[in-house]
């Protein structure tokens, strides 16, 4: 009997408790419209059951959004209402049989002058962060521990193509699948907890790096996982467009630009070193000429598309371009190739003769590729037809006129030849009127990235393959001689691109005597006490290169450039070794 009297209906009581509270309590829908609020609210916030919170308290309803969607504790917020003391909002979530409510409640704030200068100071700091967050040109992401996404700022909308609110409030897990990365940095980092450095892969064969670090408490608890994305297909399309302007950095430069988007852009021509440029320059003045012009290199140079450039850009543009490679022909049959023949010249002719090149090339250019192979007889006959304009096939009386213009090219010493007497002297004068020395590829420092990247692009481009070269393998490639100049360089990236079995061809895909030019270099090894444990052999390694950078380099970003670490592990491990 007695205890039956002393029972009592909390939940009867609940709303008497909840009106006497002396501080504002709100509860709000998924809406963020006031569903309750009691008296304490309505006097001094005039905020009523029905209304918008965003009406009496804007900053209130933004805090309130973030945290539906964060679904994560909410630390307290400060808010300010006109002229009156500060409040503290404490948020709290509550299911209901209508939906998930939130629960404000608002106890006033510190009230102190230094209070409130430290709640000014830190909306101030608040704000400021915020705006550095939007204002950067990296995409960053700020998960919660479990990779809920919190925030997502401009950049990374615009490199998603998605808005924040279609991000903010979901789970890594649940994005993946659904093709908006392939793989989370985020994720990775919580699972880790450390940093993680990821290459994802996006749609239309986008990529991004990710950089996902974790973010800890005072007490070790992972808290937040802050991750920065970089969309490196842009960065490559930029360092492109950077490589082609290097080209305009002088009036000659302004001029060669405007050349390559007409000629040399078409061609492909690729000319970043002085010395090639001034080849492109020289074929380029001496094209609206009828004069001799002899091409001068090593074996593929690219002599030939040297003379395609002449052509192309000459008066005769409109008219046949020739080429006869010299040293494929048999010395037989040379001059009757070049010259023509009538019938019954020699045995086996056609019965009814036959024109030669010359005649072919009327009112064009004649290439003679490896005109050194030239035997003497035939030696004379061109010769004379470069003093006069006349030819004469084998086996006839009469002489014939021609108009070609003659390109000549050489890989041998013609001056050497002429010394020994298998040259013509008078002849060799004759060519050489305007001589072009096509560089080596050994001698075009400034153009083997470009070139090697150019073949690797075409090369992908034409198997239906996607590949690129880390840092290694390019560093080891323009350590390389290219003894068979721009032929063997494009020989060699059609390799790597066909025979490579991953995106990133690296030192392990490279020719043996292309990746041998690397190891020429390496320090020799070391001869280390049967005593010594790997770790050791590390730390000493580690504290010399430590030891020459810093007595080379004055800062330790510099240092951290150059190691390819980043400034922290520089100033950690000066601190370990005692560098410092």
């Amino acid at each position: 009997m007695p205890s039956q009297d002393l029972s009592v209906d909390l939940q009867s009581l609940a709303p008497a408790f909840i009106e006497a509270l002396s501080v504002p309590l709100l509860v709000c829908n998924s809406e963020k419209r006031i569903v309750f609020s009691n008296p304490v609210a309505e006097t001094q916030l005039n905020a009523r059951a029905g209304m918008l919170l965003a009406e009496p308290l804007p900053k209130l309803a933004e805090a309130v959004g973030n945290f539906r969607r964060s679904a994560s504790v909410h630390p307290p917020l400060t808010i300010l209402r006109g002229t009156s003391a500060p409040y503290l909002a404490l948020l709290s979530s509550v299911k209901s049989p209508s939906g998930t409510l939130t629960l404000c409640l608002l106890p006033p704030a510190p009230s102190t002058p230094d209070g409130d200068r430290r709640i000014l100071n830190f909306e101030a700091m608040t704000l400021e962060l915020q705006a550095i967050i939007d204002s950067s040109s990296d995409g960053l992401f700020v998960c919660d521990g479990d990779a809920n996404v919190i925030r997502v700022n401009p950049a990374s909308e615009r490199i998603h193509k998605r808005p924040a609110s279609e991000m903010v409030g979901r789970n890594m897990r649940e994005l993946i699948p659904e093709g908006f990365i392939d793989r989370s940095a985020a994720l990775e980092a919580c699972l880790q907890k450390e940093t993680v450095s990821l290459l994802q892969n996006m749609p239309n064969n986008r990529k991004l790096i990710s950089i996902g670090t974790p973010v800890f408490d005072q007490a070790g608890e992972l808290i937040r996982v802050v991750v920065s994305e970089r969309d490196i297909t842009e960065i490559d399309t930029l360092q492109r467009e950077l490589e082609n302007q290097e080209a305009i950095k002088d009036q000659f430069r302004h001029q060669m630009l405007e050349m390559q988007q007409t000629e040399l852009e078409k061609r492909k021509i690729i000319a970043r070193s002085p010395n090639m440029i001034k080849a492109l320059r020289q074929a380029m003045r001496v094209a609206t000429a009828d004069s001799s012009v002899l091409i001068l290199g090593e074996s593929g140079v690219g002599k030939g598309v040297i003379a395609d450039m002449i052509h192309s850009n000459s008066r005769r543009a409109d008219r046949p371009l020739i080429k006869i490679n010299c040293g494929a022909i048999p010395e037989s049959l040379v001059e009757a190739e070049l010259f023509g023949y009538e019938k019954g010249a020699f045995t086996g002719a056609n019965t009814g003769g036959k024109p030669g090149q010359f005649e072919l090339a009327n009112e064009g250019i004649l290439f003679l590729d490896e005109v050194a192979e030239l035997p003497l007889s035939a030696q004379v006959k061109l010769l004379r037809f470069l003093e006069d304009g006349w030819i004469t096939r084998l086996g006839a009386t009469e002489e014939r006129k021609v108009d070609v213009r003659v390109l000549a090219a050489t890989h041998r010493d013609l001056d050497d030849m002429v010394e020994k007497g298998t040259f013509r002297l008078d002849l060799y004068y004759r060519l050489n009127v305007i001589p072009i020395h096509v560089p080596a590829v050994r001698e075009r420092k400034d153009c083997l990235v470009p070139l090697i990247r150019h073949y690797i692009d075409h090369f992908s481009l034409i198997n239906h393959e996607s590949r690129r070269l880390s840092r290694a393998a390019v560093d080891a490639l323009c350590n390389y001689s290219f003894p068979g100049n721009v032929r063997e360089l494009m020989n060699i990236c059609e390799r790597l691109v066909v025979m490579s079995e991953t995106e990133m061809i690296d030192l392990v895909d490279l020719p043996e005597q292309v990746a041998g030019s690397v190891k020429t270099r390496l320090p020799k090894e070391m001869d280390w006490p049967e005593t010594v444990t790997l770790q050791e052999a590390l730390e000493t390694v580690e504290r010399n290169l430590l030891t020459k950078a810093r007595e080379r380099y004055r800062s330790q970003s510099r240092i951290a450039e150059v190691l390819g670490v980043n400034q922290s592990t520089i100033a950690r491990k000066l601190k370990r070794y005692g560098l410092l």
